[in-house]
């Protein structure tokens, strides 16, 4: 019988940010919880984006390691730095995994992991707990991955919650790994995304249900939240609701109280006040 894949999730806990800049009421700020995707048959795997720090991504070596899987690549859906951080480290533990990714999504990886943005944006945040050596991916020719026979297929979705993201589709499974493009009871980086970058988001979506995934991982996810089809719609529903909003609004304030009201439960809330900074500057 031909082996059947399957997939496990492992979610890097929220870790304090160094930053002045609060929520409103807020004593202080955390990094909202990073979905990793290990992909696997009866040998081989495939992992799915890392997180950020050399402990986080030490965590998520040993849960591969405890796998006993031989892992043969690592795929980033785009090119956010909380994604992609912990390669090196993995590399370490799995020297033959090959890392990889979208052509378009190499820029933007580039960017983040450049001289510049690291010690202004990611090692003031995180002081002392970047690797030092950063990799970056190279580009997969074809857009398929193979394990043990079955197709793991990059979908190019455009502009998400960034430019250039992709999930990662396995037809055989019906398994849509989203990154970025699908979040899970967590709120919504918005920072990036002006009205035309929230129309994308929506299409991007639309894209992800045409796929019609049993399964859906959002890239930031509350831990044990079930990775069903439905956070498609609710993500969705979100950006719509922040459009709105933000259409009415006309201080920073009025636009994060307005969407804390309708999502007073969602992780990390100061993922919100940031988006609304974004929207309202200096309001």
């Amino acid at each position: 019988m031909k082996n059947r894949l399957q997939w496990e999730v492992f979610v890097s806990a929220q870790i304090p940010v160094l930053t002045n800049n609060l929520a409103p009421g807020a004593t202080d700020m955390k990094w909202s919880p990073i979905s990793s995707t290990l992909i696997f048959g009866e040998r081989d795997a495939v992992l799915v984006d890392t997180a950020i720090t050399v402990d986080q991504n030490q965590k998520l070596v040993d849960w591969i390691v405890a796998s006993g899987k031989n892992l043969t690549a690592i795929y980033a859906t785009h090119g956010h730095g909380d994604h992609f951080f912990g390669v090196h480290t993995i590399q370490k533990a799995f020297p033959a995994a090959r890392f990889v990714t979208r052509k378009e999504a190499i820029d933007v990886m580039r960017e983040q992991a450049s001289d510049a943005v690291v010690e202004s944006y990611w090692k003031s945040r995180f002081p002392g707990q970047i690797d030092s050596t950063l990799v970056v991916a190279d580009e997969l020719e074809g857009g398929v991955l193979e394990l043990e026979g079955e197709q793991l297929v990059s979908v190019s979705l455009g502009h998400t919650d960034t430019d250039s993201t992709t999930c990662l589709h396995v037809p055989s499974i019906a398994l849509a790994v989203c990154g970025d493009a699908l979040y899970n009871d967590v709120h919504l980086h918005l920072g990036e995304s002006g009205a035309e970058g929230r129309k994308e988001w929506i299409a991007a979506l639309d894209t992800i249900e045409s796929l019609k995934p049993i399964a859906a991982i959002a890239g930031h996810k509350r831990p044990g939240a079930f990775d069903t089809p439905d956070n498609i719609q609710a993500t969705r529903k979100y950006i719509r609701d922040f459009d709105s909003i933000a259409s009415r609004t006309e201080t920073t304030l009025e636009l994060y109280e307005e969407m804390l009201a309708i999502y007073p439960d969602r992780l990390n809330p100061a993922v919100l006040w940031l988006s609304a900074q974004a929207v309202r500057p200096g309001k």
